[in-house]
């Protein structure tokens, strides 16, 4: 996945939370993402505010965000709840402070985000543009109905600016499994494939412990943090 299908996401949800860590208290608040390009994700906030303070203390951050909405929709024909198709998007990166002579250099030359922070500066002269310039995180695509697609959730994991992503899903080890099938039979996200060992499909798998809590042999390992 590149920053530009990143970019596409963001711009379909909207606003994000956002979280910083302040010594050991983590914060959160809800701001809108103010463009993109190859060298990362741009925000603002003004140097007056804790959020800038925090971000200069501890760069590292963490985004979220929904589409097209978090709102259950009535129930589906199990009487559980329904949300209609969507997705979630996660990222932890690392964001820097953008200089004003880079933000008038790129504005100049026609980068939008740059722009608008320029405008926006000179309407608010404590405003600063940050760059997350590294990060990594996940699209999780979710059709629990599974109404546009044979399985429930597509799991897309990404990393930019040098970092590195672990594989999403839980794990069967090939040396410990004896191909019962009850892993299988256990998923309801069609996340495992049979054979003489099974595997699991990571990219299908919610990490929700069924097959786990099933398997007679404890062959499934845990998901990893991404």
């Amino acid at each position: 996945m590149t920053l530009q299908e990143i970019h596409i996401a963001i711009a379909k949800i909207g606003c994000l939370t956002f979280t910083t860590i302040d010594g050991n208290t983590m914060h959160s608040r809800i701001i809108s993402v103010c463009g993109g390009d190859d060298e990362g994700i741009y925000f603002l906030t003004m140097d007056v505010k804790p959020f800038y303070r925090q971000l200069k203390a501890n760069p590292q951050v963490a985004l979220c965000g929904i589409y097209p909405s978090g709102r259950k929709e009535g129930k589906n024909k199990d009487g559980q709840p329904y949300w209609a198709p969507g997705f979630v998007l996660r990222i932890t990166g690392e964001a820097r402070e953008v200089p004003a002579n880079e933000v008038k250099q790129k504005a100049e030359a026609g980068s939008e985000a740059h722009l608008y922070a320029l405008e926006d500066t000179e309407r608010y002269p404590a405003m600063k543009l940050f760059c997350i310039f590294k990060g990594k995180g996940e699209i999780f695509d979710y059709d629990f109905e599974m109404e546009k697609r044979d399985h429930k959730v597509l799991r897309t994991r990404f990393a930019f600016g040098g970092e590195t992503v672990g594989e999403a899903g839980v794990h069967i080890d090939p040396d410990t499994c004896i191909a019962c099938g009850a892993c299988s039979e256990a998923c309801t996200f069609k996340a495992i494939e049979e054979g003489d060992v099974y595997r699991v499909r990571g990219e299908r798998c919610d990490e929700c412990g069924s097959c786990i809590q099933v398997c007679p042999v404890d062959a499934i390992r845990i998901s990893k943090t991404m």
